[in-house]
């Protein structure tokens, strides 16, 4: 436990990342100990007070901040983390009608933050992942040619077979029914 230097404060209040795992530090009275690039906001540099390691923090009863996990190697911020959420609660619940109103309140987020942020990440939009997801699962299940399309369409949460037909078209560049011959003819050679 030391005092903090010029640069280490600086590092604390411009959030650099390049200084996660060189130190970590708490503000006197918090408890919680943080990584630099931690988005708090800010405090008296006289109320830092900075660890080399996070077990010397913890041995003094500081617990890792659950904002920015200083107890994580790899840290890539709260963003990332809400688009990773969101493609696990939706991998998980895929054969289920989308509500984006379900999954903000399971991720205890607002819904256009939601929106916003895992575009930003992804690239996609939530609906679009979620199709995909649904898409990779009827593969597999296309696999298995004693099942027929409506019922795989069924099978991976789709209420028309039409439907899923229309958006596995989109995204593989195939009905289902070619993807299966396709499938097929791979087995044949």
């Amino acid at each position: 436990m030391t005092g903090t230097t010029k640069e280490q404060w600086l590092a604390i209040k411009n959030g650099d990342t390049d200084s996660d795992g060189r130190f970590f530090y708490a503000v006197m009275g918090s408890k919680r100990v943080c990584r630099p690039s931690c988005r708090k906001k800010s405090y008296d540099p006289k109320r830092i007070i900075v660890f080399d390691t996070l077990a010397e923090a913890a041995a003094l009863g500081y617990t890792p901040c659950s904002r920015c996990h200083p107890e994580l190697e790899r840290w890539e911020g709260p963003k990332k983390q809400l688009a990773s959420a969101a493609e696990e609660f939706i991998r998980e619940h895929y054969t289920e009608k989308f509500s984006l109103t379900v999954l903000a309140e399971a991720l205890h987020v607002d819904k256009s933050y939601l929106l916003r942020t895992f575009k930003e990440i992804t690239g996609s939009t939530l609906l679009e992942y979620h199709n995909t997801v649904r898409c990779e699962a009827a593969k597999k299940l296309l696999t298995r040619p004693e099942l027929t399309a409506a019922y795989i369409a069924s099978a991976v949460g789709y209420v028309s077979a039409s439907h899923f037909t229309q958006v596995f078209r989109r995204l593989t560049g195939k009905t289902p029914t070619q993807y299966r011959s396709d499938y097929m003819e791979g087995l044949d050679e």
